[in-house]
């Protein structure tokens, strides 16, 4: 049944990409962005479906089982999410509009007249998406295998989800992972809503958590980590609009209205529902005798565990909708990859000159390699450990973009000394807080973004760049577009 139902689900998914695919052009824009016009629902879902992932059905409702209520860092990010949208979304879809930006590093270069920062942009942000498309082909992978209780072998699964994705992204490109989204975005959080409805059932109804208390107190009391929690959110909330991929998706909206209508639907769409729903199974899923078979090691299998005993045939639609959680996040992922390869590479400082068809064509090719360097790598172990730490490494990583980023959004005494030292410092602060550990009770991603964002002002405020005049009248037409009374 589990494969029965996995053909069906992957067959709809070919068919949405292959409608979405007579609509494509052979342009960059289009391939990447869907030709900047996606409208509210699609927005929404896709913004979400890119965001939430395997990590949302398996590796925080592990982390929820494993740690309790500690975890709820993972909901405490969804305040300021759809503020962000608009703060962060709606500056990177004008300037995109207004100058046909496709990559970060197109904004970057254009505004620190740097093609260097551009390249470390693009590298940045390639090895911080690996761990983050890492842990979506594992987990569909793992899911697989606990569902059919080891009949479908992890490398399988591996292969299945390597397979599927690569061919559906080089076919449909950006509008074809648009629609794919908007369908598996439904799909994965309603089948989300009703797992949540049928494990609060099982364990009690009501009474579920009041039953904790006698088998699992040390779940229900925060653990005083605020350090832990404080890492966990920044990570979330700023890699929500710094993650390449995600970027791109305000440069694929429509109009700025879009992403206003999408901030207000967001937070109870996408946030709650995912973060309250992981955060009520993996508690209850400590429930004596719930999910037969559970330890702490396998934790991030919960679901499919519970299923696999109690209703493998609800398991085998529970199997696809964490696949579509995963397929929704790598597909957009992939493509955003492939563009900082393509265009802030090989098209900027290899051959300039070559024509949109075939920039489109090279991307496609670059999609499938690096979907095989993703397979190749989801067999490493260390790429099969708990879901959330290696998401948190890749979140980690491009989360000392952030202080660069801020130069030609919102800062404009940010220079190019300050941005590239910020990136610099915070990077190798994270290697050495990861590797040997830091005296202070802040994270190795924290410790960076701390340490870049005051090394981007003090080296900032010290030096100054070539065309201060040029980031002038840049700024002051981003005030005069969101303010226009003040500006006069």
């Amino acid at each position: 049944m589990t494969i029965i139902v996995l053909i069906l689900f992957l067959g709809i998914l070919l068919w949405i990409s292959s409608l979405a695919s007579k609509s494509n052009i052979a342009t960059p824009s289009d391939f990447f962005l869907a030709n900047r016009s996606l409208g509210t629902i699609v927005m929404t879902m896709t913004t979400g479906a890119s965001y939430f992932s395997t990590w949302t059905l398996l590796g925080a409702i592990g982390n929820h089982y494993r740690d309790g209520v500690w975890f709820s860092a993972f909901a405490a990010w969804a305040v300021v999410h759809a503020l962000f949208i608009w703060l962060f979304g709606s500056r990177i879809w004008y300037l995109g509009r207004k100058h046909h930006f496709v990559t970060p590093g197109d904004m970057m270069e254009k505004y620190y007249k740097s093609p260097f920062l551009r390249l470390l942009f693009a590298i940045v942000g390639m090895v911080g998406l690996i761990p983050y498309m890492l842990i979506q082909i594992t987990g569909g992978a793992f899911s697989l295998n606990s569902l059919t209780n080891n009949a479908i072998p992890y490398w399988v699964g591996i292969l299945i989800m390597g397979v599927f994705v690569g061919m559906i992204v080089t076919l449909s490109g950006g509008r074809g992972a648009a629609w794919a989204d908007t369908f598996m975005g439904f799909f994965f959080g309603t089948t989300l809503v009703v797992i949540t409805f049928i494990f609060i059932y099982k364990a009690g109804g009501f009474h579920a958590f009041v039953n904790l208390q006698s088998v699992a107190p040390e779940i229900l009391v925060n653990k005083g980590q605020f350090p832990g929690i404080m890492e966990t959110a920044i990570g979330l909330m700023f890699g929500f609009w710094i993650m390449p991929h995600m970027w791109q998706k305000f440069y694929s909206a429509k109009s700025p209205m879009i992403l206003a209508k999408t901030s207000i639907i967001t937070p109870f769409w996408n946030s709650w529902l995912m973060a309250l729903g992981a955060l009520f199974i993996g508690m209850i899923a400590r429930s004596p005798g719930l999910v037969p078979g559970l330890t702490p090691e396998n934790s991030d299998t919960i679901i499919p565990l519970f299923f696999s005993t109690y209703a493998p045939l609800f398991g085998s639609v529970v199997v696809a909708a964490v696949i579509a959680a995963g397929i929704s996040t790598i597909n957009s992922a992939l493509l955003s990859s492939a563009s900082l390869l393509v265009n802030d590479i090989y098209v900027r400082f290899i051959n300039k000159d070559v024509s949109p068809a075939r920039t489109t064509f090279i991307s496609k090719i670059t999609i499938l390699l690096m979907t095989l360097i993703v397979v190749i790598f989801a067999f490493i172990p260390a790429a099969q450990g708990f879901l959330v730490p290696v998401a948190a490494l890749g979140y980690g990583i491009v989360l000392q973009l952030v202080p660069a980023a801020l130069g030609p959004l919102y800062w404009r005494r940010g220079t190019l000394a300050g941005a590239v030292s910020s990136i610099i410092v915070g990077l190798s602060t994270l290697v050495i807080v990861y590797i040997f550990g830091s005296p202070l009770p802040l994270g190795p991603a924290t410790s960076g973004f701390i340490l870049g964002i005051i090394t981007f002002v003090v080296v900032s405020m010290l030096t100054k760049d070539s065309n201060t005049q040029e980031k002038h009248i840049h700024h002051r037409e981003m005030v005069e577009t969101y303010f226009p009374s003040e500006a006069k």
